[in-house]
């Protein structure tokens, strides 16, 4: 609905999925919205997500970490935690293959906590509007812009890259944030 309404084709609160235009730009929404995530994700714009398992000492483990979790995307090293009476503690005995297989020492025993980042589910044409993409709410607000300004570039060339360039700021912003004091130092002394 955001995205139409920055392309001046909502109302505001209805679509007339009967306009013709309306359907070209739904058929080619679920495209530029991966496009969109995919690039924010990869720019540094992602979330973690953790997963469990358990181990028995001389017992090997072996976690294929993209059979076991379904939005794994990255691990750039292992991040692990060991659960013991109610205390966490970094495990550090953990080797990563291939971004994929988290191996586990044999000497290992008790409940582990391991973090990944995560890549949201593809959109596609029979996801409901009402579907909650799994990444930060500072960069979701971006995805509109992103699909507009891919959508109206036949349409509005002018306004497409006006979007275009929103995002591109957007990003730029999450990806490397302003970062400042708020304290004041008065260098001449008239205060």
């Amino acid at each position: 609905m955001t995205t139409l309404q920055k392309m001046f084709s909502a109302d505001g609160t209805t679509i007339d999925e009967n306009d013709d235009s309306i359907k070209e730009y739904i058929y080619s929404m679920p495209a530029a919205a991966n496009e969109a995530i995919r690039m924010l994700v990869t720019s540094g714009v992602h979330l973690k997500n953790s997963n469990t398992v358990s181990k028995q000492e001389s017992t090997p483990l072996v976690v294929d970490l993209t059979a076991e979790n379904s939005d794994f995307w990255r691990m750039k090293e292992p991040e692990v935690y060991q659960m013991q009476d109610g205390d966490i503690q970094p495990y550090y005995g953990c080797t990563l293959y291939g971004n994929r297989y988290l191996r586990f020492p044999e000497n290992a025993t008790g409940e582990f906590e391991y973090w990944y980042d995560s890549m949201p589910a593809e959109i596609t044409q029979e996801t409901s509007d009402d579907t909650v993409i799994s990444i930060a709410p500072e960069a979701a607000v971006l995805i509109p812009l992103y699909m507009a300004s891919e959508l109206y570039k036949d349409d509005d060339l002018s306004t497409a890259t006006y979007y275009r360039n929103e995002f591109e700021a957007g990003l730029a912003l999450l990806v490397n944030p302003v970062s400042g004091s708020n304290k004041f130092t008065s260098t001449t002394g008239w205060w």
